[in-house]
């Protein structure tokens, strides 16, 4: 990638989390291994259920996280600059769970896997920087989730609602090591 990309989002890099821990000039070694896209507004940048192993970081604009839900599109998250998207698919051949349309002009950076792959041969250090950023954003997501499904959970009146996300939770991690 043009040293002049890296250099023009160069303040929005630094700010991002998925790059914390990261030297300026180590940020610059990720330039050989990124591509810079934009997106018009109303542009779906990844589809549920289709696969593209890449790690994508929104630069300027926004972005909405729209779930099919049977007959409606569920909009689970707005992402700002500085929001990384792709990740659950990134490690695994899986289809996208969700679909990340631009709602407005965006600018992101990408890095496929197949690049990734090429950075933790050339460079480790920084593909276990990044690698370890991600597990604390997915851990983040996570907490935040369990956070909000209890709060869900304890609203409902129904005691089996209760023992199902219980039953549910004991289960999600007494197999982690299966």
């Amino acid at each position: 990638m043009s040293p002049t990309k890296m250099e023009e989002y160069r303040g929005e890099l630094k700010e991002c989390k998925i790059l914390e821990n990261l030297e300026p000039s180590e940020i610059d070694i990720l330039g050989d291994y990124v591509g810079f896209r934009g997106f018009s507004d109303g542009d779906e940048i990844l589809t549920e259920g289709l696969q593209y192993q890449g790690l994508w970081l929104i630069l300027r604009g926004k972005c909405d996280v729209l779930k099919d839900c049977g007959d409606t599109k569920g909009n689970l998250a707005q992402l700002e600059p500085g929001s990384l998207f792709g990740e659950m698919s990134f490690f695994e051949t899986v289809p996208h769970s969700a679909t990340v349309r631009a709602i407005e002009d965006t600018e992101t950076v990408c890095m496929s896997r197949e690049e990734f792959d090429k950075l933790q041969v050339s460079h480790p250090g920084i593909s276990h920087k990044i690698v370890i950023n991600i597990v604390k954003l997915i851990s983040d997501r996570l907490r935040q989730m369990d956070s909000w499904t209890c709060r869900l959970v304890e609203s409902e009146e129904n005691s089996q609602k209760h023992q199902e996300w219980h039953d549910f939770r004991a289960r999600l991690y007494s197999n982690l090591f299966d």
